[in-house]
């Protein structure tokens, strides 16, 4: 590993902040920490619409200002409901 990175959980930070991509895997939860598994199964109780509202309500707050670690989960959030949402269209 390289000494840029440092640890395993920052290489995987940058990757998925650099790359736009998640390792967590929405259908099968795999690569999920707790939160984001607890997240997932809150949304998919959720239908189309009510996901596509809160994908929404997190868009319009990407400009706010916040502290590091509530913007990684804002992003998290986001990349999760994106993942449902294309879901519910392939249904």
């Amino acid at each position: 590993m390289c000494e840029e990175l440092g640890d395993q959980e920052m290489m995987n930070e940058y990757i998925e902040e650099a790359g736009g991509a998640s390792l967590c895997s929405v259908s099968l939860g795999t690569g999920c920490d707790d939160r984001e598994k607890q997240y997932i199964e809150k949304m998919k109780a959720m239908t189309s619409e009510e996901v596509t509202v809160q994908l929404r309500r997190l868009e319009s707050m990407e400009g706010e200002t916040m502290k590091p670690e509530l913007k990684k989960w804002l992003n998290k959030r986001k990349k999760i409901l994106k993942a449902l949402s294309k879901e519910h269209e392939e249904l």
